[in-house]
């Protein structure tokens, strides 16, 4: 009755051994399937934030080019309105340059 109690006590502990080994193994296919899954939750976040920074500087170079057009369409307009004054003003100067040299001639 002892060896017989003995032996299963150690069949027991075999047992309980080999599901702790089990549980380990199967503990390790959990960790190993959950990193996996990570690995690839991350690498498909990556790639969302990475077309979506790509989206955003497409979008801020439109803007850039668009706040340009305007401001050269602004200057343009100013240049024009320079311009347009620049030629008034030239004739009135040349008709004080005209009247000066005259005024003097006269005397």
């Amino acid at each position: 009755m002892a060896i017989s109690l003995l032996k299963d006590i150690i069949s027991v502990e075999q047992m309980v051994e080999k599901k702790e080994q089990e549980t380990l193994a199967k503990a390790r296919e959990i960790i190993a399937s959950a990193k996996k899954e990570a690995s690839a939750l991350l690498a498909e976040k990556e790639k969302a934030a990475e077309l979506e920074a790509a989206e955003i500087i497409k979008a801020r170079q439109n803007k850039a080019m668009a706040d340009i057009e305007e401001y050269r369409l602004k200057i343009e307009e100013e240049c024009r309105n320079i311009r347009e004054k620049s030629g008034t003003r030239i004739e009135q100067a040349a008709d004080f340059i005209v009247g000066r040299i005259v005024k003097h001639s006269d005397r």
